[in-house]
């Protein structure tokens, strides 16, 4: 089966995205060469919105037909038919890769063509070096973005729940806790304060270990007893999930691999900006003490927060009889703040009956402390007037697995 080389159907999202924003152009121009794309006619739009913007002059849809000649009033329609997207660089990169692929195709030819005529191997051999350098020089892949720090704007670190517990806005933050500690009234309240300071449009929180009826009972008494709140229309913008987990790293016959799962997964979640995963373990499908392998997984989501303006916060598991993080130290590494729940306890250390919890801030990469005034704060998590009692089984079994697994 003959390998694909070109897409012209995101050829012609990517131009019909400009026609709808030109804007973009300031982000992408670098990126958007010749090469990368296949069909003629849009090499020629392409052209013509490239000598537009250079000129400086609007780019419309009526100005590139009216230069282009009514001959392609049919397809720029077609092209203009192709739903608009706002981030271009998925799109980019597949055209950079089926670019490549056709110069290492017209590469192939030229080889088989000159073995057929007899040329010399060192001729062979100095052609294919020649044309490397060439397709090198000329299908350059953007390994990293590079801007001049003039053009960059200056912008202090923005935070959700800034007066409850903040958490830093466009990263992934990590909260830890043992078992039975109240992690999930807690993502709850977190989820409901963050819509209700009106900085979050939309919230998801998948919530795997409950099933969704009883999430919506806790999320019941949190809304109207703990936070009190009266305003209904933050329902609406709090979705959630219990659903099977997707492992998004995974091992597979000895190699460890990213789930292609993963891009639906950021499509379907496209319309939130706070994403809450619980428990982080539950999407992570290889060694949980592989420093190498967490890295990895967790960069998956630091580059989707950052780039689509996303919070997204993991649910970790402590180890045991502590409240610090379990597993590799990259899971810790990778954020930018960590929060421990713990029970409330006296002097002596024995556990107090409260619906409070103490939340330690064990890692503070963007001066939270300076906001909570200490590194150690208590909340309350749970309804004063019901008795919270969430038992962890120890026990194993034959297998070495909790009874209640």
């Amino acid at each position: 089966m003959q390998e694909q080389t070109y897409d012209t159907n995101i050829e012609a999202t990517v131009i019909s995205s400009i026609i709808y924003d030109p804007a973009i152009l300031d982000k992408y121009m670098h990126k958007l060469h010749k090469k990368l794309f296949f069909l003629p006619l849009h090499i020629t739009v392409m052209d013509c919105i490239r000598e537009l913007y250079k000129a400086d002059k609007l780019i419309d849809e009526e100005i590139i037909r009216n230069k282009l000649g009514r001959e392609f009033e049919n397809d720029l329609i077609y092209i203009i038919s192709k739903n608009p997207v706002s981030r271009l660089d998925d799109y980019i990169e597949v055209l950079q890769d089926y670019s490549l692929k056709r110069d290492m195709q017209t590469l192939a030819l030229d080889i088989k063509k000159s073995l057929e005529e007899n040329v010399s191997g060192l001729e062979i051999q100095a052609k294919v070096t020649n044309l490397t350098e060439m397709i090198s020089s000329s299908s350059q892949i953007d390994i990293l973005d590079i801007q001049n720090i003039e053009k960059i704007e200056d912008k202090e670190v923005e935070f959700i729940c800034e007066g409850w517990l903040p958490i830093p806005i466009r990263t992934v933050s990590l909260v830890t806790a043992p078992g039975g500690t109240g992690k999930s009234w807690f993502v709850q309240q977190l989820a409901i304060r963050a819509i209700k300071e009106g900085k979050t449009k939309k919230a998801f929180l998948w919530l795997s270990e409950d099933p969704k009826e009883i999430s919506k009972n806790r999320f019941n008494k949190v809304f109207e007893e703990v936070v009190e709140c009266k305003d209904n229309s933050i329902k609406s913008k709090i979705d959630i999930s219990d659903s099977p987990t997707i492992q998004f790293l995974y091992d597979e016959q000895r190699k460890v691999e990213v789930s292609p799962l993963f891009s639906h997964f950021k499509v379907k979640l496209q319309e939130y900006d706070l994403i809450i995963l619980d428990p982080l373990i539950a999407f992570y499908g290889t060694d949980e003490n592989n420093n190498s392998s967490a890295r990895r997984f967790m960069q998956l989501f630091t580059d989707w927060a950052n780039k689509e303006n996303k919070t997204i916060i993991f649910i970790h598991h402590s180890t045991k009889n502590t409240t610090q993080s379990r597993g590799a130290s990259a899971f810790v590494d990778a954020v930018r703040t960590v929060y421990e729940i713990d029970k409330v306890k006296d002097k002596e250390g024995n556990v107090k009956e409260t619906s409070n919890r103490v939340i330690k801030l064990t890692k503070d990469n963007y001066g939270i402390h300076n906001l909570l005034k200490s590194f150690s704060v208590e909340r309350e998590l749970f309804p004063k007037k019901i008795n919270v009692v969430e038992t962890v089984y120890e026990e194993k079994s034959s297998y070495g697995v909790p009874h209640d697994f």
